[in-house]
């Protein structure tokens, strides 16, 4: 039965215009992906589902497989994400793409079935708005029918029946979308994933009134969900990365069909993909921070440098672009464009001071040291109790490394993974400074405390700090110094009074722990790192698991570090990447009284490596009024974070 709904003259224009060269494009030139698409058609078609794409938001490990008829409503292992990404239906465009790639007449064949099944099996009822028809999933799921459809045009199986019946359901899931609206779609990430399948069914069908609804909808939630400096409230680099491809997807397909979208929503988009430039670590990969996955993020960037012209994103996104970009863009436009001139930053270093993330890199290199720190807000359910966090990658390796999320299943691990002890940050008497009340909800919230910085040639610098142990009578802070190219020295001060037992955690990535004295020795695939510690304290190397990926774990070697502190104290550890260096602690005096000053007052470390020394030198507390200089090591200076090296022997100023 045709569709009345649907004008025949109407061309709506999505993505790329020719389907069959963008196919020929991504084999030719992406010939793994091709290659990975077919593989999992070939599961799909027995019946056997792997969520594996690379935007998968849960993506699985372990496959399911039904012997006849899907049942579309079922959750293994207890886990209804399972359910929710079989309800997306990314499984129809690896069906689509594996008959771009060979032909082969065996996946239309399938995408009917399967499509018939679900028609014919998930209707939209009060009971399915819990699961198959969430909101979310159904979001998603227009713009997966939508590219399924341009995907299986001219084959036989998409005959005019399942096609009309597939934009009967398309004009439900409009009108279910008009209305499923409430405050937490005006802030959540939901609500950018549901009104981008309103705007694209809005395209399809010619309906201005559901355009310009979800064009609005778009712009007030990024208007109140992205701050200034780009990054999505939530806190989470996948959510950020999932929002900002819906929110430039609706930009593009409005520019293919001439519809005026509110400068807002350019703006925010541009802003985001700024932000995401910015937090990437070297290898193009986004950091496993809050519920993330480890995953390669450069063809946003792509895509980002070609809607808006930018040559900081071309810079960010490598040489060329990717295989998501020619089936968005298409190999034609591709072609034709006037290629964007990368455009590098002046500074390798940089910030997101709203969210409090601070990125330090040695270069622009992708073998670079790259250091990030987290000392900002949650995040919502999505955030993890990570103040003061610090990861670290060098020579293309994770050194120090985020656990991650694995699952959304409130269990135990869930909690664990969530809380400050699989972070590498510092933890009090044992008592987590956040604590999970369940998967989504915390019990316990620290409030940070805005962070200083400073970047030069010769070292970077900056730090936070947090109220979680207030009612103890402590503020937290963590001052890092990077000494250029290859050395962190971390800091961690405890304002306040009272014997407290402090225990650092610092979670390596794949690869062999050792302890030698107060030096923990890490190796990795290719490279090497070292931990030194200047206090007395216990260390202790234990197994704990980490997850690169939703539903895969995997265990890494941890360094705890416990010490017993009286307050106001002063912990001081060393990380240095690739060599070895010998750490030396070294007093500070001032020039008025001219005693060695006391460790919670002034430390100072003396760095030799590879034929360089470097003195670090950090006071924790405000300068004494009188006219004052600090001396350590044969240099004076002052300030409250000073580097001195031969070549610079005044010293480089890093907080004052």
């Amino acid at each position: 039965m045709k569709n009345e709904n649907a004008p025949s003259a109407h061309q709506p224009q999505l993505w790329a215009t020719d389907v069959a060269a963008a196919a020929a494009r991504c084999q030719a030139a992406y010939p793994q992906a091709a290659q990975a698409a077919v593989r999992r058609a070939d599961e799909i078609c027995g019946n056997t589902f792997l969520f594996r794409e690379h935007w998968e938001m849960e993506q699985t490990s372990n496959p399911v497989h039904f012997d006849e008829t899907v049942d579309w409503s079922h959750i293994p292992a207890g886990d209804p994400e399972w359910l929710y990404a079989l309800n997306r239906h990314t499984i129809f465009l690896n069906l689509g793409k594996a008959w771009r790639y060979t032909g082969d007449p065996q996946y239309p064949h399938h995408f009917a079935r399967l499509m018939q099944s679900w028609l014919a099996q998930v209707p939209l009822t009060t009971a399915s708005k819990q699961d198959t028809w969430r909101s979310l999933e159904v979001g998603i799921r227009c713009g997966n029918w939508l590219r399924t459809l341009r995907l299986f045009e001219n084959s036989p199986a998409l005959t005019p029946a399942l096609k009309a019946g597939m934009e009967n359901s398309l004009l439900q899931h409009g009108e279910y979308l008009m209305e499923a609206y409430t405050d937490f779609h005006r802030l959540s990430n939901w609500g950018i994933l549901q009104d981008h399948g309103l705007f694209l069914l809005g395209i399809y069908f010619n309906r201005a009134g559901w355009q310009q609804t979800a064009l609005a909808r778009m712009a007030e939630n990024l208007h109140r969900a992205v701050m200034q400096d780009g990054t999505h409230w939530e806190q989470s680099p996948l959510y950020h990365c999932e929002v900002v491809h819906c929110a430039a997807d609706t930009l593009w397909v409005a520019r293919q069909n001439g519809v005026a979208v509110p400068p807002a929503l350019e703006d925010a988009t541009h802003r985001m993909l700024t932000a995401l430039a910015k937090w990437l670590m070297p290898n193009g990969h986004i950091l496993c921070q809050s519920d993330s996955d480890d995953v390669d993020a450069r063809d946003l960037l792509a895509f980002g440098a070609f809607l808006f012209r930018d040559g900081y994103l071309r810079f960010a996104a490598g040489d060329g672009y990717y295989e998501e970009n020619v089936w968005d863009i298409g190999p034609a436009l591709l072609d034709a464009e006037n290629p964007v001139q990368p455009t590098p930053p002046l500074c390798p270093s940089t910030l997101l001071p709203d969210s409090d993330n601070y990125m330090l890199r040695s270069d622009f290199s992708p073998q670079a040291t790259f250091a990030h720190i987290h000392c900002g807000c949650l995040g919502g359910g999505h955030g993890h109790a990570d103040l003061l966090h610090l990861d670290v990658q060098y020579g293309g390796e994770n050194v120090l490394v985020d656990s991650g999320r694995y699952t959304y299943v409130g269990t135990p691990l869930r909690h664990r993974l969530k809380e400050p002890a699989a972070h590498n940050t510092l933890q009090l008497d044992d008592e987590p400074f956040g604590r999970a009340a369940d998967s989504w909800a915390y019990a316990a919230v620290a409030t940070p405390l805005k962070a200083e910085y400073a970047f030069t040639s010769t070292a970077d610098y900056t730090s936070g700090a947090h109220l979680g142990y207030l009612h103890r009578g402590v503020v937290v802070q963590r001052k890092v110094v990077f000494v250029k190219p290859d050395i962190l020295v971390l800091f961690d001060v405890l304002y306040g009074k009272g014997t407290h037992t402090a225990t650092q955690y610092f979670h390596f990535g794949s690869g062999t722990l050792a302890l030698q004295g107060n030096t923990a020795h890490w190796q990795g695939n290719t490279v090497a790192a070292s931990v030194t510690v200047l206090q007395t304290a216990g260390l202790a190397v234990t197994q704990q698991p980490y997850s690169k990926h939703y539903n895969s774990l995997t265990q890494g070697p941890v360094l705890c570090v416990t010490t017993p502190v009286t307050g106001p104290a002063a912990l001081i550890t060393v990380l240095s990447l690739g060599g070895a260096c010998r750490v030396t602690p070294l007093p500070v005096t001032a020039t008025q009284g001219g005693e060695p000053l006391p460790g919670d007052k002034a430390q100072a470390v003396q760095l030799e490596k590879n034929g360089q020394k470097t003195v670090v030198v950090a006071c924790h507390g405000e300068s004494a009024p009188q006219v004052n200089l600090l001396h350590v090591g044969g240099y004076c200076g002052h300030g409250k974070v000073l580097v001195f090296t031969p070549q610079q022997p005044n010293g480089t100023c890093l907080a004052w």
